[in-house]
């Protein structure tokens, strides 16, 4: 290869890998014009935390501090297990 194929191909890496970096601003784009560049739109149109992250329910944040707590103590192969780690 001479020098020019070179640059040239070089030229094209370059550029693939700046359009793999402007992915996510070219995907919010894309969103932004399908929601008619309305702002209420775009903001529903995204999935907040509260809809995909799942939050433990107060018996299980329990379980899982009773087991922690339970795992910490120094004693724990001698004492009797807490009943919230008992499964039935």
């Amino acid at each position: 290869m001479n020098h020019e194929e070179l640059s040239e191909q070089l030229h094209k890496n370059q550029m693939a890998n700046k359009s793999y970096r402007n992915l996510p601003q070219k995907i919010m784009m894309e969103k932004w014009e399908a929601a008619g560049r309305d702002l209420h739109t775009y903001w529903n149109s995204i999935e907040w935390d509260s809809e995909w992250l799942k939050h433990d329910t107060p018996e299980e944040k329990l379980r899982k501090d009773v087991k922690r707590d339970f795992e910490r103590h120094p004693l724990k192969n001698w004492i009797r297990k807490p009943k919230e780690l008992i499964k039935f």
